[in-house]
């Protein structure tokens, strides 16, 4: 689904803790819910991350949900009044930053890759998860368990996260320290802990807000 990679920035006589890297996410035909995280230079608006100014994306929309509905924006570079060719909702200016996710519709019949660049999130880093639904993603550039390999462990009783993985559906995972049989501690149904990919956004359905909070370094 997607490659993470760091890109060795070096100087004579500079140092800097700042790591920039790139990821490769592959989007199937239809729908995807995707993640950017990393923060690029002159911001993680869509129309700078995902532009269509070269119309390589025309046809392509996006679905950024808002809390109550679904802001919609579609790239057509010939209509389009932005330069960077996203012509409906805001122009391309919604966000996608890190621990954000929306839905990118794939128009065209094969594979296609977006890639982004950026720098890699470091230090603290929170997720505010609104009281129910939200669309999220690890604010981190890391695959694997959302709990034992990403620290989110500050759920509600009842909270759900719903994985969506092109042809086969969503992946549903519901936390419950008194009924759980499954994951860490026991807590979560079946399914076990969330298991998420670089570049993969998930729903996030909770009782009460809650912020994630993922401390992270490039070294771990």
């Amino acid at each position: 689904m997607s490659a993470f990679g760091l890109m060795a920035q070096t100087s004579t006589n500079v140092y800097s803790l700042n790591a920039v890297g790139y990821i490769n996410l592959t989007v199937v035909p239809g729908f995807n819910m995707i993640a950017d995280q990393l923060w690029a230079t002159g911001g993680n608006s869509i129309s700078n991350i995902l532009s269509d100014s070269d119309d390589h994306l025309d046809g392509a929309s996006i679905y950024k949900w808002t809390g109550g509905g679904f802001l919609i924006d579609n790239a057509n570079n010939n209509t389009a009044t932005s330069p960077s060719g996203w012509n409906d909702a805001t122009g391309g200016l919604e966000t996608l930053n890190p621990g954000e996710a929306v839905w990118f519709d794939n128009p065209f019949p094969t594979n296609i890759t977006l890639t982004f660049v950026g720098t890699v999130p470091q230090g603290t880093n929170s997720v505010t998860l609104n009281a129910g639904f939200t669309m999220a993603s690890s604010p981190v550039p890391q695959s694997g368990d959302l709990v034992t390999n990403m620290g989110f462990t500050n759920q509600n009783n009842g909270d759900t996260v719903f994985v969506f993985n092109p042809g086969s559906g969503y992946t549903i995972y519901n936390y419950n320290a008194n009924t759980g049989t499954a994951g860490f501690n026991q807590d979560w149904s079946a399914t076990g802990d969330p298991i998420v990919a670089i570049g993969q956004g998930f729903w996030y359905e909770a009782g009460t807000t809650i912020v994630y909070t993922r401390v992270f370094s490039v070294n771990q």
